[in-house]
């Protein structure tokens, strides 16, 4: 009996302190938004790109040729747009859903039954190297971005950052509700 007091006692005491505590409801919706946040991210495949559960047919991995061709994009994007009249100092940022779609090499076979029903069998080319069977990749597909992020230090002027939007539009096919442009300094 004398133990269930003490734990009652305890957290008594610690409901105490916490009353005590200024804005304690704004830091509790703060915590509870950053698990939110740390859930949605977590699960939205950016802090790990080697889901291939989600990227069927995709490989991200770090350091690869994805990784360089979101870098040699996003570099030619901010000069692209550094270059345009009144744009300034530009910082891009590009947001994929999806890897490199790699097309594979199949061999059909077409089976005809006693019925006259036909059943076509599609089975992946397979090649050996270095002791290891891969499948025979017949073309790698680069992913377009799904979302820009921008900021320039231009884009105070409305006109610029309607600029920089209608670039981007074009070189993307991207809808505007899919491109932020940010002022920056």
């Amino acid at each position: 009996m004398s133990e269930e007091k003490e734990k009652k006692k305890l957290f008594q005491g610690f409901f105490e302190k916490l009353k005590k505590i200024k804005h304690l409801d704004i830091i509790l919706t703060i915590l509870f938004i950053a698990i939110i946040l740390l859930v949605y991210f977590s699960s939205a495949g950016l802090f790990n790109s080697n889901d291939e559960s989600q990227n069927k047919g995709t490989t991200i991995s770090p350091n690869s040729i994805f990784d360089q061709y979101v870098e040699s994009l996003t570099k030619e994007m901010e000069e692209l747009i550094s270059s345009m009249n009144g744009a300034g100092e530009t910082h891009v940022m590009l947001y994929f859903t999806e890897g490199i779609k790699k097309e594979i090499a199949y061999d059909m076979t077409i089976e005809t039954l006693e019925n006259g029903k036909t059943i076509e069998t599609k089975s992946p080319i397979l090649i050996t190297q270095d002791g290891k069977e891969e499948v025979v990749v017949l073309q790698e597909i680069m992913p377009e971005p799904e979302s820009v992020i921008i900021v320039a230090s231009g884009a105070k002027n409305a006109n610029v950052k309607l600029e920089i939007i209608k670039l981007v539009q074009a070189m993307f096919k991207l809808s505007t509700s899919k491109i932020e442009v940010f002022a920056g300094n």
